[in-house]
């Protein structure tokens, strides 16, 4: 009887409901049935080199505690069962899963474990201590002196003398799925500062009673051109665009200093905790999903002069390698 109510119940399934459909037909003798339904969950699916193979559907649910992973891991396990000689989707599956688990934490110990178990279950050799070797890092093809708690995972840190140009290369050494990042910190003028992105793009606008002011550093002249005066109302208009779901983003829009916030008070504003500090305005957000997202704040001209308002970056803390930079701008003030 049940069996029976499944197959009625098609179109308004989910891909979660319909991977674990394909499991109790697989089971209850209705094979033919159930290789329709993993078809078309292969269907639904999109891949990328990097990304591996993963849902971007609104029939693959999402939400805070458990993103997308229980979709995933019953897929995964709806083309084991069905179609076990089917090696690279479920493969390029893994892969998916593997990059989600750089930007989300994982708040619930179920979507750890069901990601252990579509990672291991058939696939118990990732395990081998061969599989664990340590890159080799080097600059300038000199190797760094790694030290032994780092040397298969972790951060290191190493000075050098730059005097123009300096090339990094990191050799793998290990079989299976690896990333890693390079930090480089040095200090610039913050009207010198371009506009930077990795896998998260950040602009930020000036929109005024007249329109918007042309904020992007290659038209500096332009802006500076466009003046405005002491009590002037301005919104600044923050857009963030990721190509995947981060945890923990924390967004610092530095301000110049003849601008004063609106809103002065701390608190959560349409999903981010925004406390408004001295220098710079700072958005925090526990979770930011694929998208595009808009931040806007009010704020008043008090004081007459030339400014520059320094940049605004957008980081997950999570995964800081997720990093965009918006540069700065100049306000002439009458």
């Amino acid at each position: 009887y049940l069996i029976l109510l499944l197959k009625k119940d098609i179109k308004q399934q989910t891909i979660y409901e319909k991977a674990l459909t394909a499991v109790v037909l697989a089971k209850h003798g209705e094979a033919a049935r159930a290789a329709e339904y993993v078809k078309s969950l292969k269907e639904y699916t999109v891949y990328t080199e990097e990304m591996g193979r993963y849902y971007d559907s609104p029939r693959a649910g999402y939400s805070w505690y458990d993103y997308k992973i229980p979709t995933e891991v019953a897929a995964i396990e709806a083309i084991r069962t069905v179609t076990p000689a089917d090696q690279q989707t479920v493969d390029e599956m893994r892969r998916w899963l593997l990059q989600e688990k750089r930007t989300q934490a994982w708040d619930t110990p179920i979507n750890s474990v069901n990601a252990i178990w579509a990672f291991l279950s058939g696939n118990c050799q990732v395990l081998n201590a061969g599989n664990n070797q340590p890159a080799v890092l080097a600059v300038d093809g000199s190797p760094l002196d790694l030290p032994t708690a780092t040397a298969s995972l972790g951060y290191v840190k190493t000075a050098q003398s730059y005097n123009g140009e300096k090339t990094f290369t990191a050799e793998k050494t290990s079989e299976g799925t690896s990333w890693g990042a390079v930090y480089a910190q040095f200090l610039q003028q913050a009207s010198e500062i371009a506009a930077s992105q990795s896998g998260i793009t950040v602009k930020r606008e000036v929109l005024t009673a007249q329109g918007p002011l042309n904020a992007t550093l290659s038209e500096r002249e332009q802006l500076t051109a466009n003046s405005l005066a002491v009590g002037d109302r301005i919104k600044i208009r923050i857009t963030i665009e990721t190509t995947r779901d981060l945890d923990f983003v924390q967004v610092v829009d530095r301000r110049a200093a003849c601008m004063e916030p609106v809103r002065q008070l701390s608190g959560y504003q349409n999903g981010a905790y925004v406390s408004p500090k001295d220098h710079a305005t700072h958005y925090y957000y526990g979770g930011l999903a694929k998208g595009k997202h808009v931040i806007e704040t009010e704020y008043y001209i008090d004081r007459e002069g030339r400014y520059e308002s320094g940049i605004c970056t957008v980081g997950s803390a999570y995964a800081p390698e997720f990093r965009a930079t918006a540069p700065s701008m100049t306000f002439n003030i009458k």
